[in-house]
């Protein structure tokens, strides 16, 4: 875990600070880069139930009346509980990227974002397939995505879950069955949409397999060059 940060990377006077613990309290940071792509696919489902479930507040949306639909938002509900405490959104990540660019004599500032610049690439991989797939947001079903892609990760190409255990808790194909059900016998012409999403998922983590951080190779130890 990293500590949390108490002291504003920003100026008093910009009346602007950045810290982790106004978006994460208990933040997991993984110190292996290969665990930094599991950090992404959460980040990446952290944000998207975020979105998922203001969107429901705002447009005043009512669920069916169905124990199947209670009982898995509250799950979903649940693991975006989990997800808030351990692991940032995309809100964080473009704040520092921003202030990064407007104090660019902070080395405190330039030393974080260098320091997150594998997760945010690797999200922004992510985020741009996305984009690519859904010209038609009407389609999408984040809910249904977010389940996808982490079984996809956890599941069928088997990464583990050691550093982030609370992922333990939920049961990805039996929250995916739960739905598939539901929508099966409620909105039939639907079912055409949960296999795009299905599809669309595999692309999503295929993408973030391909994706990777190169290194600044161009540095000369101190030692090579005397």
């Amino acid at each position: 875990m990293v500590k949390n940060m108490s002291k504003p990377l920003v100026k008093e006077e910009t009346r602007k600070v950045l810290t982790i613990n106004d978006n994460c309290q208990c933040r997991i940071k993984p110190k292996l880069i290969r665990d930094v792509k599991t950090e992404a696919i959460l980040v990446f489902a952290r944000t998207a139930l975020e979105r998922f479930f203001l969107k429901i507040e705002k447009e005043n949306i009512a669920f069916d009346e169905d124990k199947r639909v209670e009982q898995f938002y509250q799950t979903l509900q649940s693991m975006l509980n989990d997800l808030q405490a351990y692991v940032v959104n995309v809100d964080y990540l473009m704040q520092l990227m921003q202030y990064a660019k407007a104090y660019p004599k902070s080395m405190e500032l330039k030393q974080l974002a260098k320091y997150e610049e594998p997760l945010i690439l690797y999200y922004d991989a992510m985020a741009k397939k996305v984009e690519k797939e859904f010209v038609d947001q009407k389609t999408a079903i984040p809910e249904f995505i977010v389940l996808c892609v982490l079984s996809n990760w956890f599941l069928e190409d088997e990464k583990s879950t050691s550093l982030f255990q609370f992922i333990q808790k939920y049961d990805f194909l039996e929250l995916i069955d739960l739905f598939e059900e539901y929508i099966h016998t409620k909105s039939p012409e639907q079912k055409k949409y949960l296999l795009q999403m299905h599809k669309i998922s595999f692309s999503i983590t295929e993408t973030l397999k391909k994706t990777k951080y190169k290194f600044n190779t161009q540095r000369v130890s101190k030692k090579r060059k005397r």
